[in-house]
Order: structure tokens, then sequence, then C-alpha cells
């Protein structure tokens, strides 16, 4: 064999270059996408909505929230559950029912996460602040 045939088997092609400059492009662009869609989402406003019942009880919007807030929501006669809230987040940290997997969830702060206590019938859900809400559901 000869040395041109192996330089032109190192050589890349004039469709090759074309091909591999459009990839690199575009790992570059959808990269760039995800990171502003990213920086989006968490510089959004994020509200926890308190649903019980399915009944809206309570709004807070957590990127305003300057000091820790605790609040007890009470169901029925002696079912509760305690909430603590700080800058961007939401937890239950205790509660009185028989499986506690509410507390066991820990800090929610993302839009689309939620907290369930089925037996208190609670909901805790954080929503971002462009997600498209009818009249009746606000």
């Amino acid at each position: 064999m000869s040395d041109s045939w192996i330089k032109k088997e190192n050589e890349m092609k004039k469709g090759d270059e074309i091909a591999a400059l459009i990839i690199i492009v575009l790992l570059v662009i959808s990269t760039a996408g995800v990171l502003i869609y990213k920086n989006r989402m968490e510089s959004s406003s994020r509200i926890a909505l308190i649903k019980q019942d399915g009944k809206l009880i309570k709004t807070i919007n957590l990127s305003t929230v300057k000091n820790s807030e605790e609040f007890i929501i009470k169901y029925k006669d002696n079912d509760f559950n305690k909430i603590k809230v700080e800058k961007g987040r939401i937890r239950i940290t205790d509660a009185n029912c028989p499986d506690k997997i509410c507390v066991k969830k820990g800090w929610i702060s993302k839009p689309g996460e939620n907290i369930v206590c089925l037996p208190h019938r609670l909901i805790i859900s954080i929503d971002g602040k462009n997600s498209n809400y009818d009249d009746i559901t606000r």
C-alpha cells in the first residue's frame, strides 16, 4: 500500500465536514435552549397551592417568603398537618395520620412537585408563575 492511500483515508471529505459542523451547531443550540429553560424555571415565582377536600384553602408565593413560618391545618375533629414554609420551599413537618407519608416526602420547591396526605385529604402542590389556570380554578 502506498502513502497516498493512507492520506486519503484520514482526510475528511467536504460532506463529512459539513455534517460534523451541523451536528456541533445543533448540540450547541440544544444545550443553550436547555440552560435558558432551566434558568427561567428557577427564576419564575413559585406558588404553593394548599387544597383540602378539593378546595383551595391557601396560596403562598414561595418566592417572596422572607422568614420561616409554620402553621397548622386541621381536618375534622382532632386531625392536623403542621406545615413549614421557607423561602422557595414548603413541607409538612408533622401530622397525626397513620403512615406519615406526607411528612416523609420532605421539602418541595419545583413546579409540578406535590405532597399528598390521603387520610386528611390534603394536597400541597407547587405551581410556576406561567401556568395556565382558568378563572374557576383560581
